[in-house]
């Protein structure tokens, strides 16, 4: 039995290790954010700030837009893309990326997600690793895939074997998490899979994140700091980030979650929920250069269509590269540009708030 006072100097030893720990630790961090600026290009980083500012009017997209478009190749797809929107044409030149939904199961029921409050009606599914590696082979050449869309990527038991298949392709993967599934075992995969970046989400303070998410805000922040701690450790080159959606439930939790997260993760934003609404303007997506392939193997436009109504294809029997410049594709192509948008895209809207800059250009501009 050990004696308390051996007890007593263990614990004092552990504070006093932990106090000179931390300057180190934070400038570990400090050390690995600077890494992380030097992997998008400063001309990349530049120009993004130049085409959010100049261009879009809003500064706040510089970094999003930087981390997007950091090859040559994908400004210039994505310079393309954006002349075929502003000009209405029904071909889009560069298919950059595409969201692979691993799963639309997830392990929460949060308050405000498709997936929990009824009105995802599309079977829960697991995407066989076989289209997996079917939706890669028929994109051609992918800047990067985000491996999710609605569900928790996680959950899939083989997300860090398919991750590392994108990687081996030279494909940059990155993940939207929960976070409650971060174990060692997890964090340890994702870190040895060559994830680009893992973005975590939270909902507010600690009130409200328990409210919509039914789990402590405690929990989803110490799998961040682990995260990270892990990442510094093993010199992994994988970004952090939060991102926390407005709104009216959380909304009032959005500086307590900036203040929260400022010291801990790379990148902390915010975006504004999406709810039903009057849509009058067109939108960027089907032109962005982006296709979801949802876990049933059905190729959708954009997140907004979580039971895929608007699918244009299948990537168990189409390619992607295919599908882009499809008849369907560019059949809602034209419906945009005419004003006919289909039910999916006319009741699509956000929730405004100051705390959260609007993703669509406002009424009466082309957004």
């Amino acid at each position: 039995m050990v004696p308390p006072t051996a007890l007593s100097d263990v614990r004092a030893e552990s504070a006093r290790s932990a106090e000179v720990a931390a300057p180190a630790a934070a400038v570990t961090v400090a050390r690995r954010r600077r890494r992380d600026v030097g992997r998008v290009p400063a001309w990349a980083r530049a120009l993004a700030g130049l085409v959010a500012r100049l261009y879009l009017g809003r500064p706040d997209l510089a970094e999003p837009i930087a981390i997007r478009y950091r090859t040559v190749r994908a400004v210039l797809g994505g310079l393309l893309n954006e002349l075929a929107y502003r000009w209405g044409r029904a071909r889009a030149p560069v298919l950059l990326s595409a969201n692979l939904e691993l799963t639309n199961r997830c392990n929460l029921k949060c308050t405000f997600c498709p997936t929990a409050d009824g009105r995802m009606t599309r079977p829960k599914v697991t995407m066989e690793e076989a289209l997996f590696r079917r939706a890669l082979d028929g994109a051609g050449r992918l800047e990067f895939a985000l491996l999710f869309q609605w569900g928790e990527p996680l959950l899939h038991p083989d997300f860090a074997t398919l991750a590392r298949e994108a990687s081996r392709r030279g494909v940059r993967t990155l993940l939207t998490t929960n976070a409650t599934l971060l174990d060692d075992r997890r964090i340890a995969a994702l870190l040895g899979a060559g994830v680009d970046r893992v973005t975590v989400s939270v909902d507010g303070d600690a009130r409200t994140h328990e409210a919509v998410r039914g789990v402590p805000l405690r929990r989803t922040e110490d799998a961040v700091r682990r995260l990270v701690a892990a990442r510094d450790a093993s010199g992994s080159t994988t970004a952090v980030d939060v991102s926390m959606v407005v709104a009216p439930e959380t909304e009032a939790g959005v500086d307590d979650f900036r203040a929260r997260f400022a010291g801990v993760a790379d990148r902390v934003q915010t975006i504004p929920l999406l709810v039903r609404g009057e849509r009058r303007t067109r939108c960027r997506e089907p032109w962005r250069g982006g296709l979801v392939v949802l876990a049933d193997g059905r190729c959708t436009v954009c997140c907004v269509d979580h039971d895929g109504t608007l699918a244009v294809g299948d990537a168990r029997t189409d390619r992607l590269e295919d599908l882009w410049n499809g008849p369907r594709m560019q059949a809602l192509r034209r419906a945009h540009v005419m004003g006919d948008l289909p039910p999916v895209c006319a009741a699509c809207a956000e929730y405004p708030s100051d705390a959260a800059a609007p993703r669509f250009s406002p009424t009466g501009r082309r957004g």
